[in-house]
């Protein structure tokens, strides 16, 4: 493993679909999915802006850069990129403690993250975080959106939203005298289009009826009862500018205290957007059949998050409901998500006034749509079902941390407990044991008690050395010859080789001739630089058994 560009196939996407040919059929069907994909969007990306704590058109910037620029120079060739609701959990704790420019800073240094993850070629070590790891904090990301929904859904009377979880509880009940029923029942009404909507099995998208509805409700219930106030986009943000994202002199003030305080949670958002982007790319491969390149998408996903910053735009993952649709609308090519970008800038430079009628609580309805969905209880009950308890430990443990603490934590937590979960399965696959039943028949019957083979199979590492040198240790008394049979031992650290060269000190102590049987390549280079060498009458290296049991007879 190394940095380069050497096997990471960048903007595989758009060179494949050239490389296959691209005719004018092609660009129709990718205009029409583009335009499909941005009317989806412009309601999802300013209702998660608006869950993040920042302006939405900021929102509608996230996705008109990084769309087209994550699709162009990524290794999947029908996603979607763009600000997802997951990542709100992330963004709205750094926009309450370090503004707008918090995140500008934190969005750069994530994208610098994924990037150098890209260029390391992480891309496959990122998709063996185990599924309870990422089910786990995944579906606590629902939990905390519902929560933030919740005060837009009612209209509740609530300056800020404390940053934890039991803090924005005990806030909420108290701001719940404060409800307003005009909110609430827009609120209600949208929620139940949304619900009621898939059962029709029409082909508009259910969300788009609820905002229109939504908004016209809003615009006719204040005619007849003037006492309802309907909180919109254009009475708390004064509307959405018709303008073009401009070129921000980012960073304000980049400084050490600022990395250093802002770290966390950038790694975390990194961690968050490589594991969206990887997971929608394996799910698009599986439904058209395409092959996506991990250490691409990661380097993409980095190059568009770096970009993000100095145009106003939030941070941006591959958003998978989006990317779905797509496919599903006949996209066939990156060229898509370029038409998806450039017709949200369209939109904004057009239709922007008409955003100030969509409520508030309409946009929060979405996002409870959204964090349902996101929460996937069906899966969850599956790990409950059928997971052992580690599996079903990890699960709640980061769901809980998710939750109650911060996913900072709980993404820190989960990537410890992914690489122990590793460590034990490496070491159940690991172990050492005495050939006792291939003794007499190998050998001469005055040599059974001086000779043994000792099979050592698995991987060795820190976390399994241990376990295969303890039994080599303490039951080699009395014999004059051991066989270190390692032919099934495919890789050996450091660790494994400090823990096999003390064993083998010990049993030269005993005055014990080894014989190393069937090691191979990398186990023998890893011993060999370690000065782990062949040496008269205490070790010797064979190819195989026979020429092993050869020299053991010649040696007694």
């Amino acid at each position: 493993m190394g940095f380069g560009f050497s096997s990471i196939n960048l903007a595989k996407g758009i060179r494949e679909t050239w490389a296959q040919g691209y005719h004018l059929s092609d660009f129709f069907a990718d205009l029409s999915a583009g335009f499909t994909i941005c009317i989806i969007a412009v309601p999802m990306t300013m209702a998660v802006a608006i869950a993040c704590g920042v302006q939405p058109v900021h929102g509608l910037y996230g996705a008109i850069i990084a769309g087209p620029l994550i699709g162009l120079l990524g290794g999947s060739r029908l996603s979607i990129s763009g600000p997802v609701a997951e990542l709100a959990v992330l963004i709205y704790p750094v926009v309450y403690q370090f503004g707008f420019g918090g995140l500008m800073l934190a969005t750069w240094m994530a994208g610098l993250i994924l990037l150098i993850m890209g260029l390391a070629k992480l891309g496959r070590v990122i998709e063996f975080i185990p599924y309870p790891v990422t089910t786990g904090f995944i579906a606590g990301t629902g939990v905390v959106i519902c929560a933030l929904q919740i005060k837009d859904f009612f209209g509740l009377e609530i300056s800020t939203q404390p940053k934890y979880f039991i803090d924005r509880l005990v806030g909420l009940a108290e701001a719940f005298p404060s409800m307003k029923m005009g909110d609430t029942l827009i609120g209600m009404t949208t929620l139940s289009v949304m619900m009621i909507w898939p059962r029709l099995k029409m082909p508009i998208p259910g969300h788009l009826i609820a905002m229109l509805i939504a908004s016209l409700v809003g615009i006719w219930l204040p005619t007849i009862a003037p006492d309802l106030t309907i909180a919109t986009i254009g009475s708390r943000y004064n509307g959405i500018a018709q303008t073009l994202p401009a070129l921000l002199s980012f960073p304000q003030s980049l400084d050490l205290e600022a990395i250093r305080s802002l770290f966390g949670s950038a790694f975390a958002i990194a961690m968050l957007c490589s594991i969206k982007a990887l997971l929608c790319a394996v799910v698009l491969d599986g439904m058209s059949g395409t092959k996506h390149d991990p250490n691409a998408e990661l380097i993409a996903h980095g190059v568009g998050n770096l970009v993000l910053p100095f145009f106003g735009g939030i941070t941006s993952t591959s958003a998978l409901s989006r990317s779905v649709a797509n496919l599903r609308a006949g996209a066939r090519s990156p060229i898509s998500a370029v038409v998806h970008g450039l017709s949200m800038l369209l939109v904004i430079l057009v239709l922007a006034p008409i955003f100030s009628y969509l409520p508030m609580a309409a946009l929060a309805a979405l996002l409870l749509i959204a964090a349902w969905n996101i929460f996937d209880i069906q899966h969850c009950l599956q790990i409950m079902r059928v997971g052992n308890r580690s599996d079903i430990a990890v699960l709640l443990i980061c769901f809980g941390l998710t939750v109650l603490l911060d996913m900072v934590i709980a993404v820190g937590v989960g990537m410890v407990l992914a690489a122990l979960l590793f460590m034990k399965q490496m070491a159940n696959i690991t172990g050492g044991r005495w050939l006792l039943e291939a003794t007499p028949k190998k050998f001469h019957k005055r040599l059974a008690n001086s000779v043994m083979v000792y099979e050592i199979s698995g991987p060795l590492f820190f976390g399994a050395t241990e376990k295969a040198m303890s039994t080599l240790r303490e039951h080699s008394s009395g014999l004059k010859v051991v066989i270190l049979k390692m032919k099934d031992v495919p890789t050996m650290d450091i660790s494994g080789v400090v823990a096999l060269k003390s064993a083998l000190e010990s049993l030269h102590k005993k005055r014990i001739f080894v014989i190393l049987s069937g090691i191979q390549v990398q186990p023998l280079d890893s011993l060999s630089r370690a000065g782990v060498k062949p040496f008269g009458t205490k070790l010797a290296i064979c190819a195989s058994m026979e020429e092993s049991i050869k020299l053991a007879k010649k040696y007694v």
